[in-house]
């Protein structure tokens, strides 16, 4: 009978947990001169009437440097702390600048290529985790193969050594 009830109210919390937030993954692509300029992605945290946007990119500059951008965002909420950690890689350890903006969450810098790779790789195919405030949502991976295959051939054109003369 205490195995029943252990069994039942693990359950309903396990089921109640996952039902209490959603995760809509997106691609970001942004085009100049039909070149990508951005490529990434975008989680969309829906929690009851509370909605977050949380996105990561790899960004091509005008000095034919490549950074990474992750940024958080909520209409309904301040948001103070964010990151992204994939099986192998902290988003935030990568990025090893820290959040200067008071009014926004937003941090832009140059990475470790291979390891920026290894994060999205990791992401697209083995999910994370997306950790907002003090909240932490699982990503289960593998996202959505149209996700996949956009941000995949986002980055496929950014780096065309073809385009390189047009930046």
């Amino acid at each position: 009978m205490i195995k029943f009830i252990f069994l039942t109210f693990f359950l309903l919390f396990n089921f109640s947990n996952l039902n209490a937030s959603d995760i809509r993954i997106n691609s970001i692509i942004t085009l100049e001169n039909n070149i990508p300029k951005e490529c990434g992605l975008n989680f969309k945290i829906l929690e009851g009437n509370k909605v977050s946007d949380t996105k990561v990119s790899i960004k091509k500059n005008k000095e034919k440097k490549t950074t990474t951008f992750f940024s958080s965002k909520s209409d309904n909420f301040k948001i103070v702390d964010a990151n992204i950690i994939s099986p192998n890689v902290n988003l935030k350890k990568l990025l090893t600048k820290k959040n200067e903006n008071n009014k926004k969450f937003e941090i832009e810098n140059t990475t470790d290529l291979d390891k920026t790779n290894m994060f999205f790789q990791e992401i697209l195919i083995s999910g994370g985790k997306v950790l907002v405030n003090d909240k932490t949502y699982e990503v289960v991976g593998p996202i959505d193969s149209k996700v996949r295959l956009e941000y995949l051939f986002c980055t496929g054109e950014m780096f065309l050594p073809n385009y390189e003369k047009n930046r």
